[in-house]
């Protein structure tokens, strides 16, 4: 098998391929159009009726604004994660896609991560020799069954803690982890 650009499969060899939760895209794309529709009608109010080259500026940066969300919608079904026996395949929403080989891999580590609420998270993590993320699949943002069929198709060992983990033990734990943002003492669990 060849994973450069395109998975090329050999026989007995089923690559796996997850995508996010179509719910995250829309509620994405229903949060930005709650924000921008009001301020574009207000805009458009406070202009007036009168052909202006105001109102002419402010219908054309809604209808610029409209075709960016449509634009992010469209491309946010790109994104998706492919393993396949040699290493793993990440295309992001936008830029190129990015193989990863297996040599690369490290180790691989899979949370359960416990906040402020009753709900737990799974939070999976493949990282490099020297413990640098190359993957994170948050179950928030990827669906339970997607990160189970990722760490099944990995093959590799995963480290699984017993208990459920917190913020803090990630901070003190395992820093290289997170995001800076995360690192933060004042940033909040939901966060993650």
């Amino acid at each position: 098998m060849i994973c450069g650009g395109e998975c090329v499969v050999r026989r007995g060899d089923e690559p796996v391929t997850v995508r996010p939760h179509p719910r995250v895209l829309w509620s994405a794309v229903l949060s930005a159009a709650i924000v921008v529709l009001p301020v574009w009608g207000v805009s458009l109010w406070l202009v007036g009726p009168t052909q202006t080259i105001e109102r002419t500026w402010v219908i054309t940066l809604g209808i610029i604004g409209m075709v960016v969300l449509l634009g992010v919608a469209v491309l946010s079904r790109r994104q998706r994660i492919v393993v396949c026996r040699d290493g793993f395949i990440e295309q992001p929403i936008v830029g190129r896609q990015r193989f990863v080989p297996r040599e690369a891999i490290g180790r691989s580590l899979l949370f359960e991560f416990r906040g402020r609420g009753l709900q737990a998270s799974s939070q999976f993590f493949v990282c490099d020799s020297e413990n640098r993320p190359l993957l994170r699949m948050r179950s928030n943002r990827w669906s339970t069954d997607s990160i189970a069929a990722v760490v099944a198709a990995y093959d590799g060992p995963v480290e699984r803690p017993r208990q459920p983990v917190s913020l803090d033990d990630l901070r003190e734990d395992h820093p290289d982890l997170l995001t800076p943002l995360e690192r933060l003492r004042w940033a909040r669990a939901e966060l993650l």
